[in-house]
């Protein structure tokens, strides 16, 4: 993902109007989708469309989406945006990452997150709500000095 460069900023505010153009030819009036990832690996785990009727469209109604893409030459990596007709379904699922990975990059790295997008093109809103998982911790300092083992401090973190 290139989220975190300008051009994935970009790419979502191109790809702003241009999902709700589509959705509004599809007749859809709000989508949601889910996300889960942890260990270095995640994925869409639901899409739900409004009306319901309407879940086909993301599989047949087609449009040009922005992608932001990267390559590295010159020893470094340069960032630029691509035009690419694609199915709904696709449009969507790479949407909801770029959005999740500008402002949460490496978001299903260790324990992970989890979110949902919610498209409400009726109102021409995007709504994006995320969670970080991470697994509480306890440290410890030890002092081993001439009288015995002891604990010097404890804490409790839920990092």
């Amino acid at each position: 993902m290139f989220g975190y460069s300008p051009q994935g900023l970009e790419a979502l505010s191109t790809n702003r109007q241009r999902l709700l153009d589509a959705l509004n030819a599809a007749a859809i009036t709000e989508v949601t989708v889910r996300y889960f990832g942890g260990g270095d690996e995640g994925d869409v785990t639901e899409v739900i469309v409004q009306p319901e009727l309407c879940l086909p469209q993301l599989n047949t109604q087609r449009l040009v989406y922005c992608y932001a893409r990267g390559a590295y030459r010159e020893g470094a990596c340069h960032y630029f945006l691509e035009d690419k007709e694609v199915l709904l379904d696709d449009a969507l699922r790479d949407f909801v990452f770029t959005w999740v990975d500008t402002h949460h990059s490496g978001w299903e790295i260790n324990d992970g997150g989890s979110g949902v997008m919610t498209i409400n093109v009726t109102l021409h809103t995007f709504t994006l709500a995320h969670t970080e998982y991470c697994m509480e911790c306890n440290d410890y300092t030890y002092d081993l000095s001439g009288d015995g083992l002891s604990i010097i401090t404890q804490s409790l973190d839920a990092n």
